[in-house]
């Protein structure tokens, strides 16, 4: 089984951004394949996949991290064993119908042949739904199942008010899944980018935990 793990950085990423995931992904021993490029999103991993010779192919964005070095190898057994995909939750907020729970590209584990199987569908953002959303709907249409990882706690509200997931919950800037996955979101503020530098740290260094940050489902009563 062979797999292959990218990321991709824009030229004017903020390059404590990139040394901090770096450093993270190395401490967690996950072997990442940078690439530097302006580039929409979507369009860079459909171009990674079809160039792509491995069995699985796994995407992390820059400003996503694991938090321990158990999560992407329990997603790359998931995917082998029901060569499917495997991503964490999320709704597009901006996108009707603003319901549609979806593996998001933040971070992404996919059985390369059924994206093929499925006839290429794009990861690119259409009017219809944000980046790979696309790729969920061609997969409930044919009757695919995948996974999604659920958002557990986040560090604070965005500018814009928290992210609703549907019925589930809220998620906000810096979430953290369920299984030890941590997405930063808004990685343009200078403000986020200090948030996920200390993250960062903190799971080098072993000591991340969700002690005081704000759950994504509050408990009733």
């Amino acid at each position: 089984m062979d797999v292959e793990i990218h990321t991709l950085a824009w030229p004017n990423c903020d390059p404590r951004l990139v040394a901090a995931h770096t450093d993270t992904c190395s401490a967690m021993s996950v072997a990442v394949n940078y690439t530097v490029e302006q580039r929409p999103h979507g369009e860079w991993m459909d171009s990674v996949l079809a160039n792509s010779t491995a069995d699985i192919v796994g995407f992390l964005d820059i400003d996503c991290v694991p938090t321990n070095d158990a999560i992407v190898p329990a997603s790359v057994r998931h995917v082998n064993e029901t060569q499917s995909f495997i991503g964490i939750a999320q709704a597009s907020n901006h996108i009707p119908p603003k319901s549609h729970i979806f593996a998001a590209p933040a971070f992404f584990f996919i059985w390369r042949e059924t994206w093929e199987s499925l006839h290429r569908p794009t990861f690119s953002e259409t009017q219809y739904g944000d980046v790979a959303e696309n790729v969920c709907y061609a997969a409930e249409v044919a009757g695919v199942r995948y996974r999604t990882l659920f958002p557990t706690h986040y560090t604070r509200t965005p500018d814009e008010g928290t992210w609703h997931l549907h019925t589930y919950g809220v998620f906000g800037i810096g979430t953290v899944f369920e299984g030890g996955v941590y997405h930063l979101y808004q990685g343009r503020f200078s403000q986020n980018v200090d948030l996920f530098v200390q993250v960062c740290r903190s799971i080098v260094e072993g000591r991340f935990s969700t002690e005081g940050l704000l759950p994504c489902r509050p408990t009733l009563g």
